[in-house]
């Protein structure tokens, strides 16, 4: 059976032929736009346009505006690789995320359109959905088909998350469900490519764990978002508690299996295991929490900036230089960044626990930190993501 381009992606300008380059370069231009504006918030919350409260939409663009064309531009341009089928490129890549564009522009000028926001959104994950899938589903990829689920559960998330708008306490559980699910993404995702690019770098031999521990790994952090999302158990109650210490264990056992310590001179490598590290410390520290709303706000911020805004950085950079035929390195001012996004996923997450007084001022550290880290990715990345490939191969 012979496969065609989703597209016109030969003939396109190189932004447009293939999802990562312009997943990639939204995701890096609105984590930049939309912290700025929560900051400015945080300045000057009398200038908020409160037809949405703040909290809903700082929670909702984080996920949604900035984490989703990330996952469309990795899901999208890996799919191709793995089925042998080419991406989708041309037409069809401006059509998806000229939707993420309108569901942006909507909750951000005109608030007051939530159903347009929605609609636009929704059309997005199920694009996106059906792009990525119908390319596993072809070829009966049985290890891919989990991304579908996945995303399905995404697009009800989204679908909860608007229907929540004006309920803060249903709306928080929601959000942090999605941040799980999303996490989901990182510990499926992550888990294959850790330790591949660690032992081809550093030509170390990394075993792989017996299928029934990854099942276990993504298990745990699926029950998790679910738990977060929708149980009527509440955080410190004792099945959850264990659940969550069960998780953080599970993955600090999969996390030392793939020895980063011996990381520590490639920074595209210890970038992705101290992003991943967040994962089990925002489970401990979920456990420790004991259910108190404030403290378990401060580990999910350590999963959301961490663990998932840590490793998109490190994945967004060096997939889009493998992607374009460039060397896999990077110049320090980059591991600067990576380095600034944990310093900022510690300061969110530790200086509230440690002095409530100073809880303001870390989430404005925290953002300014976040803001100076993928400016310095535009910096070096918006070259690289919008010329053509250094070796004229497709792409």
């Amino acid at each position: 059976m012979k496969h065609t381009a989703s597209g016109d992606g030969s003939q396109s300008a190189p932004l447009w032929r293939l999802a990562f380059r312009p997943g990639f370069l939204l995701a890096g231009a609105f984590a930049v736009l939309a912290m700025a504006r929560w900051l400015h918030w945080m300045w000057q919350p009398q200038g908020w346009d409160f037809t949405v409260f703040p909290g809903w939409w700082h929670a909702h663009e984080m996920v949604f505006g900035f984490a989703m064309p990330v996952v469309a531009g990795f899901l999208l341009s890996a799919v191709a690789t793995w089925t042998g089928i080419p991406g989708t490129t041309g037409w069809r890549l401006k059509l998806l995320f000229g939707l993420w564009l309108v569901a942006r522009a909507a909750l951000w000028l005109q608030p007051q359109y939530l159903a347009v926001a929605w609609l636009a959104e929704m059309l997005f994950i199920g694009l996106l959905t059906w792009e990525l899938s119908r390319r596993v589903w072809a070829v009966k990829q049985r290890r891919n088909m989990l991304f579908t689920p996945v995303l399905l559960g995404l697009a009800a998330l989204n679908c909860a998350s608007y229907w929540s708008a004006d309920d803060p306490g249903l709306s928080v559980r929601l959000h942090y469900g999605a941040v799980w699910m999303i996490t989901v993404l990182v510990v499926i995702i992550g888990g294959r490519v850790t330790p591949l690019f660690t032992g081809n770098r550093l030509g170390l031999k990394i075993p792989p764990l017996p299928p029934w521990f990854e099942a276990l790994a993504i298990g745990s952090t699926v029950l998790i978002a679910l738990v977060m999302a929708g149980s009527p158990l509440t955080a410190s109650h004792p099945a959850v508690v264990l659940l969550y210490i069960a998780g953080g264990v599970i993955h600090s056992v999969r996390l030392a299996r793939w020895q980063g310590w011996k990381t520590a001179g490639v920074p595209l490598l210890w970038s992705m295991h101290l992003s991943y590290l967040c994962i089990p410390l925002a489970m401990f520290g979920l456990a420790a929490a004991g259910g108190d709303p404030a403290a378990s706000k401060n580990m999910v911020h350590l999963l959301a900036i961490g663990a998932i805004g840590g490793m998109i950085l490190a994945m967004m950079s060096r997939v889009s230089l493998g992607h374009t035929g460039r060397p896999l390195e990077v110049p320090r001012y980059l591991s600067v960044a990576f380095a600034l996004l944990f310093v900022a996923a510690i300061v969110r997450a530790a200086v509230p626990v440690l002095d409530v007084a100073l809880t303001l001022w870390a989430w404005r550290v925290s953002a300014v930190l976040w803001i100076v880290a993928f400016s310095l990715f535009l910096v070096r990345y918006v070259p690289v993501l919008t010329q053509p490939r250094v070796d004229n191969k497709p792409g």
